[in-house]
């Protein structure tokens, strides 16, 4: 992992000086908040998990709430449903992490360094791809079972690549399995091509350099490459044709124009999401046993390895000319989101498809792997971002001298 991390540092243009953390604990400063609330609250009770212990290829896990408190607005603690834009310590679902339940509370601080606070409990649950995020929940297109220009000549050329493969000698509910948590992984794909798409807006409506520009275009292209590689590997598995069918994008230019939000977007699923999603994707890339399935892993990984530079060259570029309270709220976000990261449910009674040779990693396996690439190349990355001081004109080269790692192929990660 220490190759990724060289890459990220250069991606950003970092120097090679930096303190090294790690594990999986905060230790990002993330800063605090507080308030004078006088009302009289109940104390926010025991976070618990809820629901079922889902292994379906979308969610991984049980809905799990955490605390998050805030200082209260005008005087009074707002109503749950209107809480999330004040907690400046939540960050926005992404890549790995999604919202379920509806927010609890308002809730008295059981803290005693911060009485006054207005406390709240969000659930989160562990979640599959880069989806694209609307209003902090994921939005995927439906599945459609039938024949479909997303899978359709893909397909056919991935069953001849696995010519010989004898995937009928698989049990019928594992194969079965197999074609779903494939389908998945292509709807989330196919989300990140228009996730891709309003980054592009986002960073015309910053000013940002073309360089970054062309890269996002470069790499929502990429996700429809990867969403009809995944699409033909389940149709694969499923021995019929499996494709999408329209997105809704009702409500997914909101707040486009606004540096704040999507830098932490890009925090969350850039900088965080993608480098997990290239480092996984590549360990699952070794652990395939068809070539064919192989080769495909290693392809995606190389892409998402220069999606997640182009993250960190963004928020590089973001920081320069954002100030001390951007700043401040990047750091916020990178705590809670490493600490999430880290935090991936190890399996319930139903057990782990035993699925690694076909592309997917077992639980227990991932939250150790989650847990190293935090550890080894996330958290000293995000520490040496924030400990830079960059000027405006900085961030302008970041953002175009680092043309050729974020458009060039990248190479194979060291894990």
């Amino acid at each position: 992992m220490r190759t990724f991390l060289l890459r990220i540092l250069v991606a950003s243009q970092w120097g090679a000086s930096l303190a090294l953390a790690s594990g999986c604990g905060p230790q990002i400063d993330a800063g605090s908040s507080s308030g004078d609330l006088t009302t009289s609250l109940d104390p926010y009770p025991d976070p618990t998990c809820v629901g079922p212990d889902y292994n379906d290829g979308l969610y991984f896990g049980q809905c799990c709430f955490e605390v998050y408190c805030a200082a209260p607005v005008d005087g009074a603690c707002p109503e749950a449903s209107e809480a999330e834009p004040h907690l400046s310590d939540l960050p926005p679902g992404g890549s790995g992490i999604c919202r379920c339940e509806e927010p609890q509370g308002p809730y008295a601080n059981r803290a005693a360094s911060d009485p006054a606070s207005c406390c709240y409990l969000v659930g989160s649950i562990g979640c599959e791809g880069r989806p694209l995020l609307i209003g902090g929940e994921p939005r995927l297109a439906p599945l459609e079972r039938a024949p479909s220009a997303w899978s359709q000549s893909a397909w056919r050329r991935f069953e001849r690549a696995l010519a010989g493969a004898d995937l009928s000698a698989l049990p019928p509910a594992e194969r079965r399995a197999l074609a779903a948590r494939w389908a998945e992984r292509g709807r989330n794909e196919h989300a990140s091509v228009a996730s891709f798409g309003r980054f592009a807006l986002g960073l015309m409506a910053q000013g940002a350099p073309p360089q970054l520009l062309e890269a996002a275009h470069r790499a929502a292209a990429d996700e429809v490459r990867h969403a009809r590689l995944a699409l033909a590997i389940a149709s694969t598995y499923a021995g019929e044709p499996v494709g999408v069918g329209p997105l809704p994008l009702h409500g997914a230019l909101d707040g486009v124009d606004s540096l704040e939000a999507l830098t932490l977007a890009t925090v969350v699923e850039g900088c965080v999401g993608e480098t997990l999603s290239a480092i996984e994707a590549q360990v699952e890339a070794q652990a395939a046993e068809l070539p064919a399935l192989r080769m495909a892993l290693q392809s995606i990984a190389r892409d998402e390895a220069r999606h997640a530079e182009l993250a960190w060259a963004f928020v590089r570029w973001a920081l320069a000319s954002g100030g001390p309270a951007l700043r401040d709220r990047v750091a916020e976000t990178f705590a809670r989101s490493l600490e999430l990261a880290c935090a991936l449910p190890p399996a319930g009674s139903g057990g782990d498809l035993p699925s690694s040779a076909h592309g997917f990693l077992p639980r227990s396996e991932l939250q150790r792997l989650r847990q190293r690439a935090v550890a080894g190349v996330i958290r000293p990355a995000a520490a040496a971002l924030l400990a830079s001081r960059p000027s405006p004109t900085e961030g302008e080269r970041s953002g175009t001298s680092g043309r050729g790692l974020v458009g060039a192929g990248a190479d194979h990660l060291s894990t």
